[in-house]
């Protein structure tokens, strides 16, 4: 399991009042959701879940314009990632770098050969290999075209694909479509509920992909692995609900000026971003020590990103928030930096 992932606001309790370390908007209206599952909860709580939450995979498969078939729902994105490690153990795994820890966390767990093609001759490996590409990427924010996706999955049946999509509604960059790559064997999509609708507590992801491989899937899922809570709030999401964030074009905006302003910051590096989140170099300080001042003077909470494979201790990460809340983040990072 890994130490240090973002959001880790359970370290401080009520020091921290406004939480920039987690990549989900903060700031999102989940009122109609918690009256309706408070409302059913004596229900919901004193009965089993479904052993396998098939009543969801078939709401979502008709979202999707799927057959249910190809619809496997989670414990969160990252029993999914564990899964499919778990389904292709022993392989070759090649992840890309910097990105998201769980994948090299789960292939190791299942003994897979791991590669980073920054730092490897991909010549020297077998040509049957497992890709695990995060797009839109964390930390990077970078997001691959669809069109190329596409073309590298298709020209490449050998290989298998594994995408992860969990922030695909934090995006305006076209992605993936489960209805478009039914006809693809060697691809599986990972889907995240929890960042989509922001309710990273419920714990609730899904992967799409080729009936046969979702089959294979299905028989490494164990029972109950998703809570009735879960599976009502999967419901109500897809029926009532709506993403989390209600005007994404103007969110995206206000994330383009909080890096530009970041930009402006004497000492502070901004890499480009095509989602609401940016990973961010300070020239001589370390992350982990502006996090401790951002959280005792200021309850800002940001995410040191010097665990991920790749990136210095001069990393960190920020998902843009409210404008007032964005622009008290710049002045206490100027203070601290100018002074």
């Amino acid at each position: 399991m890994i130490e240090g992932h973002g959001d880790d606001l359970y370290r401080y309790g009520d020091f921290v009042k406004v939480n920039f370390s987690s990549n989900i908007y903060q700031h999102v209206d989940l009122s109609g959701l918690t009256s309706h599952l408070a409302a059913i909860a004596p229900r919901l709580l004193t009965s089993y879940p479904e052993p396998e939450p098939r009543s969801l995979e078939k709401l979502i498969a008709e979202k999707e314009d799927i057959d249910p078939e190809s619809v496997l729902v989670t414990n969160g994105a990252t029993e999914a990632i564990y899964m499919i490690a778990e389904l292709l153990h022993g392989s070759v795994s090649i992840i890309p770098q910097p990105t998201f820890n769980e994948y090299a966390d789960a292939c190791r767990m299942y003994r897979h050969i791991i590669a980073h093609e920054n730092t490897t001759d991909l010549k020297n490996l077998p040509r049957d290999r497992v890709y695990w590409i995060c797009n839109p990427n964390n930390p990077s924010g970078n997001v691959l075209l669809k069109s190329f996706m596409d073309y590298l999955v298709r020209r490449s049946p050998r290989y298998t694909f594994v995408v992860d999509q969990s922030y695909e509604g934090y995006t305006r960059e076209p992605m993936l479509k489960a209805s478009e790559m039914e006809d693809v064997s060697n691809l599986l999509l990972i889907h995240s509920f929890s960042k989509t609708y922001s309710i990273p507590g419920l714990r609730l992801g899904y992967v799409t992909g080729h009936p046969s491989t979702i089959q294979l899937l299905r028989s490494l899922r164990r029972p109950w692995s998703v809570g009735s809570m879960a599976i009502e709030a999967g419901h109500y999401l897809l029926t009532v609900g709506s993403p989390s964030v209600p005007n994404l074009k103007a969110y995206l905006a206000e994330a383009e000026r909080l890096r530009t302003e970041m930009r402006s910051i004497p000492g502070v590096r901004v890499f480009e971003t095509k989602t609401n989140y940016m990973l961010c170099e300070l020239e001589t300080v370390q992350a982990s020590d502006l996090k401790q001042y951002l959280i005792q003077s200021h309850g800002m909470l940001i995410r040191d990103c010097s665990n991920f494979f790749g990136l210095s201790s001069h990393f960190f990460r920020v998902a843009a928030q409210q404008p007032e809340e964005n622009d008290a983040l710049i002045a206490a990072i100027r203070e601290y930096l100018i002074k």
